[in-house]
């Protein structure tokens, strides 16, 4: 620890004490937050502390810290994979873009593995008999292509929704799971993504 500086060590400690919290790792805004510095300069010190070996970075994945071996603190759970938990999806940005996202939620390794996947929470009781209902945590695999009975979530008019799938001659049918709702019929419809797992709270 001696190569480390003492700001240097403070982000180790931060970074360490927020896997032990919440399971996974805090993001570079959360880091420079805590030590009053930009994301610039936090995401400098994460640099220089990965240089000195006491921690891996991914610039391709959110929240990719992962302390290794040689970092004092081995006896820290392995740290979760959290994926992105979006608010609003607003039309004309990236299903990714900052501006959709909330926060971050942990989720099993297998479903993190499954490509780029986000989580959006169930708005009502459309997809009860499907066994999903309102306030519900929709596990998403982003994929803009899917199959004939396939849950999705899609935008349609700036609104994304989540329904099953199917495409017709001329135009897709977004079918509801509750007989109370008839089914959308739509040529200008954006495929978001397909579910793959439900987490629910009691």
């Amino acid at each position: 620890m001696k190569d480390l500086t003492e700001k240097q060590l403070a982000v180790l400690h931060f970074i360490t004490n927020v896997i032990k919290e919440r399971g996974f790792p805090p993001t570079i805004r959360e880091i420079g937050d805590e030590f009053g510095i930009t994301a610039k300069g936090a995401y400098d010190h994460l640099k220089a502390i990965e240089k000195k070996g006491y921690l891996k970075t991914s610039k391709n994945q959110s929240r990719a810290i992962e302390l290794t071996r040689q970092s004092p603190f081995e006896t820290l759970p392995v740290p979760t994979p959290s994926i992105p938990l979006l608010g609003r999806v607003a039309a004309g940005l990236p299903i990714l873009a900052e501006e959709n996202i909330e926060s971050y939620i942990p989720v099993p390794e297998e479903m993190a593995s499954k490509g780029i996947t986000f989580a959006l929470k169930v708005q009502g009781d459309s997809m009860i008999e499907a066994g999903i209902n309102d306030g519900d945590v929709a596990i998403i695999q982003k994929k803009d292509i899917a199959r004939n009975g396939e849950i999705v979530v899609a935008l349609i008019e700036d609104e994304a929704t989540l329904k099953v799938y199917y495409k017709e001659t001329d135009h897709i049918r977004l079918e509801a799971r509750n007989p109370k709702y008839k089914p959308i019929r739509s040529k200008k419809v954006t495929i978001l993504g397909k579910l793959i797992g439900l987490y629910r709270s009691y």
